[in-house]
């Protein structure tokens, strides 16, 4: 084969590449992958139980009450995200070579494919249309304590999920600077240097702690902050469903991600091979999926998160 063609076939090799490695990908925490071997199915999840009133004054010998219990079913229907790069064998030989080639255009074309899937969450997060949406008004503090309260009795570890933008915005914010000094002096694995230099895993564990959330979750601009206007003054308390994928079958979690494995173990699926019509490598990243909303009353969306709340500084930080 001539050293600047490409293979035909499925690349293992390159499906494993890191496609966004400075801010990273978020959505899988939301909304947990569930493998299936079938494009289209039913399955059964749980919901969450409401409190009810129990029993006094029975009658001796009289049985109490049942109240029942059960698991609610729907359906998923996984559908194709693909993405197409190529390049001619003249820039193979210009971008040092096949190998480099391989990995650029299959970089490029995952890389689509995981930022459409990455927007398709962000959408399902912070547009919810079943969800609470609160505006914070003057306080982001007391908004999020209400909205803590709501989804308290759902499974899971909460996280304040925004944007790079909203982050930012955030920590200049007068009442969560004001507690900087309080808040980084309790809380464990955060040293002064770093919150002076801004360090971003530093900053989002001090936002964190001012909050009372177990994580803040910052993701992409060009996904969670996009020309929608509604998400760029939008962030979004949530219970994390427990990664395992079968999770939402033992508790009721805000939602998961329905992927068709066509080979079992991996969703994101790369192909490649060499056009001898147009002269040119080709290569194909695509998915099947679909994400399914069961519990929504586990996301609470805060909205008004705007400047009208931020101090004017020139500083600003780095998530």
């Amino acid at each position: 084969m001539d050293q600047y063609k490409t293979e035909t076939g499925r690349r293992e090799d390159l499906e494993a590449l890191e496609t966004n490695p400075v801010i990273g990908y978020i959505g899988s925490q939301i909304l947990p992958p569930v493998n299936t071997a079938e494009k289209t199915g039913t399955f059964y999840y749980q919901t969450l139980t409401g409190d009810d009133t129990a029993q006094t004054g029975r009658t001796a010998g009289v049985a109490p009450t049942i109240e029942l219990l059960g698991s609610n079913n729907t359906t998923y229907t996984a559908t194709e995200i693909i993405e197409r790069y190529g390049m001619v064998l003249a820039e193979v030989k210009q971008s040092g070579g096949l190998e480099v080639s391989d990995k650029i255009c299959a970089t490029a074309a995952k890389r689509s494919v995981q930022r459409a899937m990455e927007e398709l969450i962000a959408d399902a997060v912070l547009l919810q249309a079943s969800s609470t949406v609160d505006d914070i008004e003057s306080s982001l503090i007391a908004a999020c304590n209400v909205g803590l309260n709501s989804i308290r009795r759902y499974p899971g570890r909460t996280a304040f999920v925004c944007s790079y933008t909203i982050f930012n915005r955030i920590m200049r914010y007068t009442e969560i600077t004001g507690r900087f000094g309080l808040s980084s002096a309790s809380i464990s694995g955060v040293d002064a240097i770093d919150i002076i230099a801004r360090r971003p895993a530093a900053l989002k564990m001090l936002l964190a702690g001012i909050l009372g959330v177990d994580e803040v979750l910052v993701g992409d601009d060009q996904q969670w902050y996009t020309s929608d206007a509604s998400k760029q003054t939008r962030a979004a308390l949530v219970k994390l469903p427990d990664p395992d994928q079968f999770s939402h079958k033992m508790d009721p979690v805000f939602g998961k991600s329905f992927m068709y494995l066509p080979d079992g173990s991996q969703p994101y699926v790369i192909e490649s091979f060499y056009n001898t019509d147009t002269r040119v490598n080709v290569y194909d990243a695509s998915v099947w999926q679909n994400l399914v909303i069961l519990n929504a009353g586990a996301n609470y969306i805060l909205t008004g998160i705007d400047e009208a709340n931020a101090v004017t500084t020139s500083t600003t930080s780095t998530a």
